[in-house]
């Protein structure tokens, strides 16, 4: 009896070898993971918010809104002005199948599609279908994380939303406020009824997009052009929604954390990582720096971020 439940057991765990020195290892995911841990992921990133080892990333996404917010309608007129000979400042448009926006019409809508809450239910489809055909767990379990992490950044950016009711572009300038006027705890009717004038902050795009590459990137860390590529498409959705007027680049800074830090605490749920030291004794770690840079060409104010993996 204690060998065949030693075989079972054995079964129900797989084994990824990442590298020479890493190992991941995965059980097979039960259906209500991906709801379960979402209150567990909102409280999570707000516990990371606040925690002493983290006030670094905190600060540079605080940092960040802040030092943009002064400049954001000159840096919005900048996006318009560059994106609109490449067709980037109209507005998105998609064919809709049953009220749902299924397929972009142009390369606008191609690019703020990545964004779209459609874009991880297909790719969580097309993980679960390559996991039971392959019994890859896995790949089973990246289709659950992004659900999961799609409700989780919808749930935490909904409620920052409301909070800071923050006035999109379009809204703004439709009634003339540069920069978007802000109405802290916007009541629940007025919210509903003229969203745009208050849903501006934290980009919800932005977030979903950055949480489901987080999960991908966090299973996958030996695919190396999965980041670059990842996070290029990001800084190009990031000024296609500044040109077609959706978000304030200030919209982005806090948006990226809630992303990474509510995809990685969903990708490492799941993984239980077997790392060696390598020869000189250190811990194996992951390096990951950030920074922004702000300049000026041509009569155009532009801002960069630098992310070193």
């Amino acid at each position: 009896i204690t060998c065949t439940f030693h075989a079972q057991q054995l079964e129900d765990i797989q084994n990824f070898k990442i590298s020479d020195g890493a190992t991941y290892s995965y059980t097979k995911p039960k259906f209500l993971d991906m709801f379960r841990y979402i209150p567990n992921d909102v409280f999570e990133f707000g516990k990371y918010t606040v925690q002493k080892e983290n006030l670094l990333w905190t600060g540079m996404a605080v940092g960040g809104t802040l030092a943009l917010i002064p400049f954001d309608q000159k840096l919005l007129d900048n996006a318009q002005e560059l994106g609109g000979p490449l067709g980037l400042a109209e507005d998105v448009s998609y064919i809709r199948l049953l009220g749902i926006e299924v397929l972009p019409k142009d390369i606008n809508g191609t690019i703020y599609y990545f964004g779209n809450g459609l874009t991880p239910i297909l790719l969580s489809g097309g993980f679960y279908i390559a996991g039971k055909i392959n019994n890859d767990y896995r790949a089973l379990n990246i289709s659950s994380e992004l659900i999961e992490v799609l409700l989780s950044t919808g749930v935490s950016t909904q409620i920052i939303k409301r909070i800071t009711g923050r006035q999109s572009p379009s809204a703004a300038i439709e009634s003339g406020n540069p920069g978007g006027h802000w109405t802290p705890f916007a009541s629940f009717k007025a919210y509903q009824t003229n969203t745009p004038n208050y849903d501006a902050m934290p980009s919800g795009h932005m977030a979903t997009y950055i949480a489901a590459l987080t999960v991908i990137t966090t299973n996958y860390p030996d695919v190396k052009w999965l980041k670059p590529v990842g996070y290029t498409i990001a800084g190009v959705m990031a000024f296609q929604m500044m040109s077609s007027r959706v978000h304030w680049a200030s919209d982005y800074p806090f948006a990226i954390l809630i992303g990474y830090v509510i995809g990685k605490n969903a990708a490492n749920r799941r993984i239980k990582k077997e790392v060696k030291n390598n020869v000189t004794g250190e811990i194996i770690e992951p390096r990951f720096s950030t920074d922004f840079t702000f300049t000026s060409r041509s009569g155009y104010n532009m801002v960069g971020v630098v992310i070193r993996f």
